[in-house]
């Protein structure tokens, strides 16, 4: 039996046992899906019916505008989303017409342009009950060299995240607050030997080609969404992946920690005075994992020090400014806390260490004043470098963090590390990401649309990496200005708490923890916090 017959075997009981959530009418009966089946085995090439494939050719660049707009707005949140569904609802409609008057359509018909153009409809469809039914119809059509492998992976993708389960190929992507979020993957480790598997391009190649396309930046969701789909309690456990007998996942893909306590970085702002407030207590804090009340097991007032990278950018956009940004690099330095340890790191095309971590502030302002550079921005290279080979080891003793001084504007062509690998590294680690950002847009006289867009994502991206890490975002309008951002980071820091618990829940099994820090005593106050981990 080949693997897509095993395919269609397995997606078959898990599809066929869920329940549609939608209120809409069933397009096809039992008897009109097997219909279709029957007569595409039996069909006779047909010729060319240029009507049809238009018409299905433009319902899907209808729907792909709709989803462009989605991306690049400016419209409002329930407005694009009422323009995306009201799309999909009435090519569902066109659709199920279709698929009564002509049967599925073949290649000779259509074109194979047209076939795909047809299983886009279907996956994208709002009934899961048609893709479960028309699932058989796309894998003949595939036999009949109709259409290529990958079309099945995607709709498989499609339907296992509508069911709430991570995707076996990485196919399926959604737009969430003016992100690329990809869903998350069944045993990621081999999902580039299952994509060849059905002639799908390297997983790495994909990601970059889809942010190109939309101009987005890509990131990895952090848990499964939740089902569009109920699936019976009486659906086996047999999985697609077994019947494709992949590997084990390698250890070498998972992060192990040597101890269980999960350490967090807060900082705590005062909502009245705009301020970050440093007087608080253990009592005042409670801390939660996926809703759950932890006990706080550690918990170090503002003066445990730091160990402090900075991470300045050095590419063409700061040419010129060598000496100012040498001047602030040295203020940094003397501003901080003596028991702050420092190092200093600069990159355009290639990442340099200047100084490593130490405390010898002689050495430090020496290596400041030999800053040299330009180039390209390689930030997310840069950024993953710090983490990997910079920062030093998590001790209690001593909190980490990354200062980084840029304009975000990244070159993804140059880059070895993409900004959804980088992100995923952020949230398996414990350091504070701060980033600076650098606005040289208004140095830019004649920036095009595209042009701009680049800039907003470069201000999203950094934010993120700071929310997610659970860090403070600054922006400084001109290098000039450098020195008064240092002076508010460095007191920022000095108000940074370091609290620790043990999970209630001991499973390590990799799935993400969503964790809150609250502050019950005091609503004039807001936590700042890493959102959660993977319990590995």
């Amino acid at each position: 039996m080949t693997s897509i017959v095993r395919l269609l075997l397995v997606v078959m009981v898990v599809s066929v046992a869920s329940v549609s959530l939608f209120a809409q009418s069933k397009c096809l009966s039992p008897d009109e899906a097997k219909a279709l089946l029957t007569q595409l085995d039996s069909r006779q090439d047909k010729t060319l019916n240029k009507k049809l494939r238009e018409e299905v050719l433009k319902l899907v660049s209808r729907s792909e505008r709709a989803i462009h707009r989605a991306v690049e707005g400016p419209i409002t949140k329930d407005a694009l989303r009422k323009h995306v569904e009201e799309a999909r609802e009435e090519n569902n409609v066109r659709l199920c017409q279709i698929l009564k008057e002509f049967g599925w359509p073949t290649s000779a018909e259509v074109g194979k342009d047209g076939v795909r153009a047809m299983i886009y409809l279907v996956r994208n469809s709002l009934q899961p009950d048609l893709q479960a039914d028309l699932l058989p119809v796309i894998i003949a059509a595939v036999k009949r060299g109709d259409t290529e492998k990958a079309e099945v992976a995607d709709m498989v993708d499609r339907m296992r995240v509508d069911s709430g389960r991570k995707q076996l190929f990485g196919t399926q992507v959604k737009i969430i607050n003016g992100f690329l979020v990809l869903a998350p993957i069944e045993s990621e480790a081999q999902v580039d030997v299952r994509r060849k598997q059905f002639g799908l391009i390297p997983m790495a190649q994909y990601l970059l080609d889809l942010q190109r396309r939309y101009q987005t930046p890509l990131i990895k969701a952090v848990a499964p969404s939740q089902p569009l789909v109920s699936l019976s309690k009486n659906s086996p456990d047999r999985t697609i992946e077994n019947e494709l007998d992949p590997t084990a996942v390698d250890e070498g893909d998972i992060i192990r920690v040597d101890t269980s306590l999960v350490s967090l970085n807060v900082s705590v702002f005062n909502n009245k005075l705009k301020s970050f407030v440093g007087m608080l207590e253990k009592k005042d804090f409670k801390v939660f994992e996926d809703g759950h009340e932890e006990s706080i097991a550690y918990f170090a007032t503002t003066d445990v020090p730091f160990d402090l990278v900075l991470l300045i950018d050095l590419s063409g956009s700061t040419a010129g400014k060598r000496d100012l940004i040498r001047k602030s690099t040295q203020r940094f330095i003397e501003a901080a806390r003596p028991a702050d340890r420092l190092a200093i790191v600069t990159f355009s095309d290639t990442t340099e260490v200047a100084c490593p971590l130490t405390a010898d502030r002689a050495r430090l302002i020496e290596s400041a004043k030999r800053i040299e550079g330009s180039g390209g921005t390689r930030l997310w290279d840069a950024l993953k470098f710090t983490l990997d080979r910079v920062i030093g080891p998590k001790t209690l003793g001593r909190r980490r963090a990354i200062v980084v001084m840029t304009d975000g504007v990244d070159n993804p062509q140059g880059d070895i590390t993409s900004f959804a690998d980088l992100l995923e590294a952020v949230r398996k680690s414990d350091e504070l990401i701060i980033p600076i950002y650098l606005d040289t847009e208004p140095d830019n006289d004649f920036l095009s649309r595209f042009g701009q867009r680049i800039y907003e994502n470069a201000r999203k991206m950094l934010a993120l990496l700071a929310r997610e890490s659970g860090g403070p975002f600054y922006k400084a309008r001109k290098i000039e200005d450098l020195n008064g951002v240092y002076d508010q980071v460095i007191n920022d820091l000095g108000k940074v708490y370091s609290l620790g618990y043990k999970p209630t829940n001991e499973k390590r099994d990799g799935s993400w923890r969503e964790v809150q820090v609250q502050i019950p005593d005091r609503p004039d106050l807001s936590a700042r916090f890493r959102p959660g981990y993977y319990a590995n």
